[in-house]
């Protein structure tokens, strides 16, 4: 939250209406920024919806290149209440995210073993009557970690896909303090996450993969444009969890699935400024809309998603895309 206090010192003067008009608009600059700035403070490179109802069920051992395509759009900014900022406020990101996934020829047990790791390039474009400025550099964060998963039968005709994983983000990217939107969080985030995929009779599936975000300090966080003032900002702990029901497309193919997928999240305690509390600073996002999945017979999945926003908080509010493409070595 930006704090614009003043203090004025000396004799008494007279101010001209044009110094008057200048000070009254500079005024309302910094409450604009104040109320806007506290959104955004999440790691930019989280997972909203980017994997599919399939991500449980573990592929053969090998290495493979997964590829994400997203695109964002938002014309609004929400406070912390869910209302919309006042004036034009439009949001255009373009992500592109290489993803290696390793899965062991080895087991543990009945279990399968392996890593991933994936570097984001995310681009920003912003035309906003608040100020708040993009940067143009586009290296995101190194993400990385280990997971372990398998399979529970359910009867004849169905079964539990699972695999935990245990991400770690490395602030790596580019960062501008002097910048709202930046491709790197600059702090370290921690987040664990359980993937779940259900098959069932007759071609249904049911699909979540459950994320539990906690988020280190950035120590060269920028919380008042206009004066400068820099701190420490540790962004709240947040649960966030991507949905999918799908339904096999038999008459075309059974590995062609369509259905509906979304995200939601919600942060579980306010940001903090300096070891202080930022108000209204719990961001809140959900969104719902059609998905398809298809598997080809040499091993080469295509998913495609369209998300719509709504009910989101202290963050943006729009429309999302994400195209999925995943190639076996």
């Amino acid at each position: 939250m930006i704090s614009a206090k003043k203090g004025c010192r000396g004799r008494r003067f007279r101010l001209s209406p044009q110094v008057l008009f200048v000070s009254i608009f500079l005024a309302l600059a910094v409450i604009l920024s104040g109320a806007s700035v506290q959104a955004f403070n999440q790691n930019p490179n989280l997972n909203w919806g980017n994997t599919t109802i399939m991500d449980a069920p573990l592929p053969p051992p090998g290495l493979y290149l997964s590829n994400y395509m997203v695109y964002y759009t938002a014309n609004k900014l929400v406070d912390g209440k869910g209302d919309k900022m006042s004036g034009k406020n439009k949001l255009d990101v373009l992500v592109y995210t290489p993803q290696l996934i390793y899965v062991s020829p080895t087991k543990i047990g009945n279990l399968t073993w392996g890593w991933q790791a994936l570097l984001p390039i995310i681009n920003y474009t912003t035309d906003m009557d608040i100020p708040l400025k993009e940067n143009n550099d586009v290296l995101g964060d190194l993400c990385f970690g280990p997971y372990i998963g398998g399979i529970v039968p359910f009867g004849p005709n169905s079964r539990l896909h699972w695999f935990f994983d245990f991400d770690i983000y490395a602030p790596i990217g580019s960062y501008d303090k002097k910048k709202a939107f930046n491709p790197s969080a600059n702090y370290w985030t921690l987040e664990p996450f359980l993937a779940l995929t259900l098959q069932l009779p007759y071609g249904f599936s049911i699909g979540t993969r459950q994320h539990f975000t906690y988020n280190f300090k950035n120590d060269e966080y920028v919380i008042d444009p206009v004066t400068g003032e820099e701190g420490d900002l540790k962004a709240g702990m947040l649960w966030h969890f991507n949905y999918e029901v799908m339904k096999s497309v038999d008459f075309i193919s059974p590995n062609l699935l369509v259905g509906a997928a979304g995200y939601y999240g919600k942060q579980l305690n306010e940001d903090e400024f300096e070891g202080h509390d930022m108000k209204n600073s719990k961001e809140q996002k959900f969104a719902v809309g059609p998905a398809i999945w298809y598997l080809s017979k040499n091993g080469i999945v295509f998913s495609l998603r369209a998300y719509f926003e709504s009910n989101n908080k202290a963050t943006a509010e729009g429309e999302k895309v994400v195209a999925r493409l995943i190639v076996p070595f």
